[in-house]
C-alpha cells in the first residue's frame, strides 16, 4: 500500500522561473539605456546653465533665475539619474559599469542641487526687494515641494554608492602611552635603535663599543684605559708611568720636574798628618 502524497509546505521557496522572452531581448540594453538617461539628463544641465547666464532683451537675471530652478531641480533633474541607478543595480544581474553609473549619477545629482539653491536664493532676493511678498510666498511653497522629489531621488543614490561602491581611507593607528614616537629620544635604560641613550646603537659611543670612528690600527670605537691600543693606565705591572714620583733623600717623593741631585758632592778636606800636642 502506499501513502497519499503529502500536500506541499506554504514555507517552500517558488521555483524560478525562466526569464521571458522580451526580458531576454532587453537585458543587455540596461546599461546601454541606463547611460543614454544619465547623458539627457547632463544636457539638460547645461542648457539650463546656458540659458540663466546668456542675456536677453525680454528677461532680466532674476527672472532666468526663477525660471531656471526648475531646470536643475525639476522633473527631468530628479528621475532620470535614479532611474538609471535603478536599472543598472537593482536588476539581476548587475551592470558591469554600474559602478560608473552610480558615481555619474551621483555628480550630477550634486552639481543640480548647487544650481538649483543659487538660482533659489537670488530669485527670492529678488521677489523681496521688490516687495512681492505673496509671490515669494508661492514660490517658495512650490520649489519646496519639487525639491523634496528631488531629495528623495539623490538620496537613494547615494545610499546606493554609500552601502555598495565607497571604500574609506584607513585611518591611522593612534600611538600607545608610554612607547616613544619615531624621532623622539629615549630615555636612559631603554632599548631600540633610535634615541641617544646609553647602551643602544644611535648616538656617539660610550668607552669600549664597537660604533664610532675608527682609527688605523684600532678597533672601532674610542679605547678607554688598559683596552689594547689605548693609553695605560699608571700603577700597571711592565708599563712604567713617565709621571710616577721619585722619592727624595729624606723619603719624600720630589716632582719629576725637579732638578736631579748630583751623584757625588765635592770631596771634604783630609785631616793634617800630625796634629799639635793638646795642652
Amino acid at each position: 500500500m502506499t501513502s497519499p502524497a503529502e500536500p506541499a509546505s506554504g514555507d517552500a521557496a517558488p521555483a524560478s522561473h525562466p526569464a521571458t522572452p522580451a526580458r531576454r531581448l532587453t537585458d543587455p540594453l540596461r546599461e546601454l539605456i541606463a547611460l543614454a538617461l544619465l547623458g539627457a539628463n547632463a544636457v539638460l544641465l547645461f542648457v539650463g546653465l546656458i540659458r540663466l547666464l546668456a542675456p536677453a532683451d525680454y528677461s532680466t537675471f532674476y527672472s532666468r533665475a526663477g525660471s531656471g530652478f526648475f531646470s536643475f531641480a525639476g522633473l527631468e533633474a530628479a528621475v532620470l539619474p535614479v532611474l538609471a541607478v535603478l536599472l543598472a543595480t537593482h536588476v539581476a544581474p548587475v551592470a558591469q559599469r554600474a559602478k560608473l553609473i552610480v558615481q555619474v549619477a551621483l555628480g550630477e545629482y550634486a552639481v543640480a542641487a548647487l544650481l538649483a539653491a543659487l538660482t533659489l536664493l537670488i530669485w527670492t532676493v529678488d521677489r523681496l526687494a521688490k516687495a512681492e511678498v505673496l509671490d515669494a510666498f508661492l514660490g517658495l511653497l512650490t520649489r519646496a515641494a519639487w525639491l523634496a522629489i528631488f531629495a528623495s531621488g539623490a538620496f537613494v543614490v547615494f545610499r546606493v554608492w554609500r552601502a555598495l561602491y565607497f571604500t574609506p581611507k584607513p585611518k591611522p593607528a593612534p600611538g600607545v602611552y608610554g612607547q616613544p614616537q619615531p624621532g623622539w629620544p629615549q630615555q636612559p635604560g631603554q632599548g631600540g635603535p633610535q634615541g641617544w641613550g646609553p647602551g643602544q646603537q644611535g648616538g656617539w659611543p660610550s668607552a669600549g663599543q664597537q660604533p664610532g670612528f675608527p682609527v688605523a690600527g684600532q678597533q672601532a670605537g674610542y679605547p678607554s684605559a688598559g683596552q689594547p691600543g689605548g693609553f695605560p693606565a699608571p700603577g700597571q705591572p711592565g708599563q712604567p708611568s713617565p709621571f710616577a714620583g721619585q722619592s727624595g733623600p729624606h723619603g719624600q717623593p720630589t716632582s719629576p720636574f725637579a732638578p736631579a741631585a748630583p751623584a757625588s758632592g765635592p770631596p771634604a778636606p783630609a785631616p793634617p798628618g800630625s796634629a799639635p800636642p793638646a795642652s
